[in-house]
């Protein structure tokens, strides 16, 4: 730093008693710390540090002065019991590893700040424990928080704030990586569909993708939904405005792993299915997008690579009822998917088991866009031909306009599905791509199977 600088520097330390905002990105020298930091700064409500290392640093706010409303951190940590972290309005930490605070301080600045709108915490990982929430640590209410974005944090983490936290004004919930771990209990899985009723109630339209390369399950109210910034590239009150919801679980990133391993994965997810989304979506007034993919890198498929079963796919089709749109990439066999919506399918537990009666899967499908390769194109196209014919005959016999007398090739598939489930509607829609994702086949309803215009 040459003399100038340092001149400007002091200059500036000299006028810290009439701060109200510090916003400051860079690395933090011991000239910085002592002349920009360790200041008295009886009036600063704002403090926004972000630093680009891997190291964690610890800086000293001086303790004397007006609680801070807005607290912006990354790479870099405080300590979490000053009392100027009290009043809070804004918290967003993130990278902190092991400098993090811990949950029970993390609690005690929740429940000093009632008027938080916005708690964003991402990248704490430092180690891996699964644990208990304290039941010593008693409910927050924060009614003014409307955004909630928690990202890469310990599980016991993001089980207290599940635990502990109600928001009945919440608007906008980001919890990625989340581990299905996490809901073993009630308390958890209670908490989390109280926070996704305000964020769901903005939204009229969620798109749910399964990975199974992956075996990741994501839900979102729009295909991108990019992370929040902790630097001034996304403002507060841009922040504050979001709206909608965004899960996503912990993916499998080796997809040679082996089947035990994988199978253990997809007993999770379908946890996360049963306990979490079917739940939430219960009565939900918000048309529903499915998409189920199996994207693999090039450089990682092994011609003899352990695949993961149609399981957790199943999981999805029979317990969220309320699709209208499904859309099946080729790589994770769009003829065994198809086949399984053509027919009622056995309901079964969680745990396997099956129980008694039939369920159609997803029986208000008015949409369907199936991608696949050129080899499997004739096969396809007359599976769906069949998919059309028995979901329609199903739709015009809960409709009273088919005898199944007069057609006796259908009488025992109509009569096998004697249950209390929803019949299926007609299909609408049929959309068939190919492999590089553009249409040359769509079917609708009045004008049955038409050649589309492939882009070259």
């Amino acid at each position: 730093m040459d003399e100038a600088a340092k001149q400007r520097m002091a200059m500036i330390s000299s006028e810290s008693h009439r701060w109200r905002s510090f916003i400051f990105a860079g690395q933090i020298t011991d000239q910085i710390q002592a002349q920009l930091i360790n200041v008295p700064t009886p009036r600063l409500v704002n403090f926004n540090v972000v630093r680009d290392s891997v190291r964690v640093q610890e800086i000293h706010l001086a303790t004397e002065g007006a609680s801070l409303r807005e607290l912006t951190l990354a790479c870099c940590a405080l300590d979490w019991e000053s009392s100027r972290l009290r009043g809070l309005q804004c918290l967003r930490l993130h990278r902190q590893a092991e400098k993090a605070p811990s949950v029970k301080q993390l609690h005690a600045m929740l429940s000093a700040s009632p008027g938080l709108e916005i708690l964003d915490l991402a990248y704490w990982n430092h180690g891996y424990q699964y644990q208990l929430p304290d039941e010593t640590l008693g409910t927050v209410l924060l009614p003014s928080l409307t955004t909630l974005a928690v990202e890469e944090v310990q599980p016991i983490v993001l089980r207290t704030l599940l635990y502990c936290v109600q928001s009945p004004k919440c608007k906008y919930i980001r919890l990625v990586s989340i581990d299905q771990m996490e809901f073993l209990d009630n308390y958890p899985l209670e908490g989390l569909m109280n926070l996704l009723q305000g964020p769901l109630s903005t939204v009229s339209r969620l798109h749910i993708y399964y990975d199974q390369a992956f075996g990741s399950c994501t839900v979102t109210h729009r295909e991108t939904d990019l992370p929040p910034q902790p630097n001034t590239r996304e403002s507060l009150i841009k922040l504050a405005r979001r709206r909608g919801v965004y899960l996503q679980t912990i993916p499998l990133f080796t997809p040679t792993l082996e089947k035990d391993t994988i199978r253990l994965h997809e007993v999770k997810i379908g946890k996360f299915i049963h306990e979490v989304i079917q739940p939430v979506l219960r009565g939900v007034q918000v048309r529903i997008q499915l998409e189920l993919r199996r994207r693999w890198f090039h450089w990682q498929i092994p011609d003899n690579s352990s695949s993961p079963s149609i399981s957790v796919p199943t999981e999805l089709l029979l317990n969220i009822p309320s699709v209208t749109h499904l859309r099946i990439c080729w790589r994770l066999d769009p003829i065994a998917v198809i086949r399984f919506l053509s027919a009622p399918q056995p309901v079964r537990r969680m745990d396997g088991e099956p129980e008694e009666g039939l369920a159609w899967p997803i029986p208000l499908l008015e949409t369907l866009t199936v991608t696949c390769s050129g080899q499997d194109q004739s096969v396809i196209l007359r599976t769906l031909d069949e998919l059309i014919l028995q979901r329609s005959l199903w739709a015009q016999h809960n409709a009273g306009e088919l005898e199944v007398a007069s057609h006796p090739g259908h009488a025992d598939t109509l009569g096998s599905g004697r249950d209390n489930s929803q019949p299926p509607k007609g299909l609408k829609q049929i959309f068939v791509e190919n492999s590089r994702e553009q249409f040359f086949k769509t079917w609708d309803i009045k004008n049955g199977w038409q050649d589309a215009e492939v882009n070259k």
